[in-house]
């Protein structure tokens, strides 16, 4: 273990290096020194409730980083330092403990929270604060750049490096239907949750563009837990797809009902279905459901290899989408903060040079190689996986998002 979090030490020096000056964290060479600084990040996750199947892998590679940077010598010799607090899934929680951490410490940062719903409360509030924030895991609708929706001024410290469903959606349906060419589709979505109806939104906007009727939409509530009757009502249509737009366990439940009743076509869905928690929820009932992911795990390039190696090292497990979000993450805001020139005595213009920085990165991380778009969005690869059958995902197509 030892040798293996030294070589992703020394890899990431040299990726934090080619965008900050040509010297590893921690170096003399740096123009401006942090030595024996802390720089502080707070992270809003959920580590129980609904999105308590990503919070922890967020968590985890956040904590990864952070530890991998520490090892390599810090940020220009600065110390990171990650406080990180559950909200539980609440909405109103989410921004209690956002505004805590921002009220309460020298943060030059936050991170999350874990779902779009509790983004739009958190947000703002960073915003009126002046403090960077960069969504690891929201892929809803009006995260970047208008996270004041329907205010029409871009939101100037909100960052996202999580794939929005915007763009993964139409690229998931479009690459199983240039191969499968389905007639017809059944939309079962949660109406009470952010993310899940922005889902539903971007499927019914979607699936006539490649051929495909939509014959119902199945509304329910994210509180559901017998799926019986709204799976029948999808099922008695006798779709080709039934499209699920939903998140926590909701999906792999819907999954195993529907085998139950039956159904022998395709599940496509987005950004709830891609962590390995879901797909082994699912099991073989939901093997080769299909879903665009920002992220693969057998991807060799070094940067996701050595990721995934240093994280097997310390958590005995594959990483999934969230992890390496969580974990590039802290790499951008690594990255930002070895060029923003920190003085460590002004934090509010602190905040301002990180959130400029930011702006600028062009890393290598286990995405692939990242930067943000002019509206603070991700541009990067779409990675279309597969649910295995056994709790994990086969690679089915990678696209380059336009």
């Amino acid at each position: 273990m030892r040798n293996v979090a030294r070589g992703t030490a020394i890899a990431l020096g040299v990726v934090l290096a080619a965008c900050g000056g040509g010297s590893s964290p921690g170096s003399s060479a740096t123009t401006n020194s942090y030595q024996g600084k802390t720089i502080q990040f707070g992270a809003i996750l959920s580590l129980t409730g609904a999105g308590g199947v990503y919070g922890p892998s967020s968590k985890k590679g956040m904590d990864l980083a952070v530890e991998t940077i520490n090892k390599a010598g810090g940020v220009n010799g600065a110390k990171l330092a990650l406080t990180t607090d559950d909200d539980a899934s609440d909405k109103a929680q989410s921004a209690q403990v956002a505004q805590q951490l921002i009220q309460g410490g020298q943060l030059m940062a936050l991170l999350g929270p874990t779902l779009s719903n509790s983004a739009v409360a958190v947000h703002p509030l960073a915003e009126s604060f002046k403090i960077p924030i960069l969504a690891v895991s929201t892929t809803g609708i009006h995260i970047v750049p208008d996270c004041n929706y329907p205010n029409a001024t871009p939101c100037r410290f909100v960052f996202r490096d999580s794939l929005g469903e915007q763009t993964a959606i139409p690229i998931n349906i479009m690459v199983y239907a240039a191969k499968a060419h389905p007639k017809t589709g059944v939309l079962m979505v949660a109406n009470d949750d952010k993310f899940s109806s922005d889902g539903g939104k971007i499927v019914a906007a979607t699936v006539a563009q490649y051929g495909i009727t939509l014959l119902d939409t199945v509304e329910f509530s994210k509180t559901t837990a017998d799926f019986a009757t709204p799976v029948t009502r999808a099922v008695q249509k006798h779709p080709d797809v039934i499209f699920i737009t939903s998140l926590g366990g909701i999906p792999a439940k819907i999954m195993i009902e529907a085998r139950k009743q039956g159904f022998t076509g395709q599940f496509l869905g987005g950004n709830g279905f891609n962590t390995a928690v879901v797909s082994r929820q699912a099991g073989d009932s939901g093997k080769g459901a299909e879903s665009g992911s920002a992220w693969y795990l057998n991807n060799t390039f070094a940067s996701n290899a050595d990721f995934v190696k240093a994280y097997r090292a310390k958590y005995g497990s594959d990483p999934d989408q969230f992890a390496a979000q969580g974990y590039a993450g802290i790499l951008i805001l690594a990255d930002a903060a070895k060029r923003a020139n920190l003085t460590f005595t002004d934090l509010a213009g602190d905040r301002t040079r990180l959130k400029d920085a930011m702006e600028t990165v062009n890393i290598n991380t286990p995405l692939g190689r990242f930067q943000f778009t002019s509206a603070h969005d991700v541009k990067q690869t779409v990675w279309v996986i597969a649910m295995d059958g056994n709790g994990g995902f086969t690679l089915v197509q990678s696209v380059n998002a336009s």
